[in-house]
This record gives structure tokens, sequence and C-alpha cells, in this order.
């Protein structure tokens, strides 16, 4: 519950990142990366990994055959994302790049087959949201898909009510020790909608604190 707000902590020792994410998140978080290679990742794709951290989710897709782009912000977190994708023999099907979602203009329409991300929204604003989706829309084939899941806030006023109460202490100690937090993503359906992608499936989990969508590409065409 209210996994990603320990984010900040995680990164300035990334070594530790998985283990902590998997504890805080109880296991969800590794059960979709894993969901998301087994139903949607074919050998010969072409994946863009939005934060790609520690390596896990691209590792787990180039191990099935595809090719990853993935790219993160964070060079701690890159630096043992290579460190894993070496140790995993698959230097050849992924590349990790330092950038931020500001970088995806760079990338070719129509280019990738599948665009993932998760435990990322919840770290950028929610204009960066909404040009990182239009991003993947653009670089998205024609009824391609994207997969995303992040920390999300209940409506239910009752689970609102307790993910206060176990938000508000994590979110004060992220803060004391790193002068910034995370923000539970709000709107992500609408957002997702809006660039002209069709939901397909929207799971909620955790009290309703963590969200799992998947979308496809529709026919609307963005103007840069």
């Amino acid at each position: 519950m209210a996994s990603y707000i320990y984010m900040k902590i995680l990164e300035s020792q990334p070594d530790r990142y998985d283990r902590g994410i998997a504890w805080l998140s109880l296991g969800r978080l590794e059960q979709i990366k894993q969901g998301i290679v087994e139903e949607h990742v074919r050998p010969g794709m072409h994946i863009l990994e939005i934060g790609a951290g520690t390596g896990t989710l691209a590792i787990l897709a180039a191990q099935k055959g595809a090719e990853v782009f993935g790219f993160d912000i964070s060079p701690g977190m890159l630096e043992v994302a290579r460190r894993r994708v070496k140790a995993a023999g698959v230097e050849d099907k992924i590349e990790l790049k330092e950038m931020g979602v500001a970088g995806m203009d760079r990338l070719a329409d129509a280019s990738f087959d599948l665009v993932v991300s998760t435990l990322v929204f919840s770290e950028i604003s929610p204009d960066e949201q909404a040009y990182a989706l239009r991003q993947a829309f653009r670089v998205l084939k024609p009824g391609a898909r994207i997969a995303l899941a992040d920390e999300t806030r209940p409506k239910n006023l009752i689970k609102y009510l307790i993910y206060i109460l176990i938000r508000t202490p994590l979110f004060l100690v992220t803060f004391a020790l790193t002068q910034t937090s995370t923000h539970a993503v709000r709107g992500l359906e609408g957002r997702v909608a809006d660039c002209g992608f069709t939901l397909e499936k929207i799971e909620r989990a955790s009290l309703d604190t963590f969200i799992y969508l998947t979308a496809t590409k529709g026919s609307k065409t963005w103007v840069q």
C-alpha cells in the first residue's frame, strides 16, 4: 500500500530498490511486471520502458525475445540496471539511456509495439504525465498497447482515510530525508483516454491505492 512513497529513499540506495519496493507493494509490483511480460510481450517486439529503474521488467522482456529501449532519469538506478543486464546476458537486446520524459520527442514515430511504465507517473507532474502519454501514443504502432501501473488515491471515503493514515507518516519520513516526495496519480484513466487510447483493462488493488491499466492506440493523430 502506498508503495511508491519510498521511491526517493530507495533511489539513494538503488541496490536495495527492488527488495524495498517488493516489500512496500506487498509483492504486487513484481506480479504486475511478470503479468505484463506474460500477457503482452512476444519475441521480436520493440518495447519502450518509461522509467527503466533497475532493469527488472526490461530483463524479463528481453529473456522472452523482445528488444527493449528503456530510459530513466536516475544514473544510480541505471548503473544497477546495466550490471543486471550484463549478468543476465541480454546486452544485445536492451538499450538503456539516461534521460527524462522530455527526451521522448527524439524517438521515431510508430516505432514500438508496446510501451510500459511502472511507478513512474507518480514521480512526474500532471503536465509531464500528459506529455509522456502523447509521446507514447505517437511512438506506438497502430493498434499497439500501453501498460501502466502506479500508486493512486482511493475514491471510497473509508479507504481514503486509511490511505491517509498510512501515507502521511511515510510522506513525512521521505520529505525529512530527501526534501521531496511523490504524489499519487489522479485521473490516470482519463489522461490515457484523452490522448486517444482505448482503455482495455483497469485493475485496482491494496485498498484501491494501486492501479494497473492497459490501453490500445486508436486513430487519433497528435501534431507536435
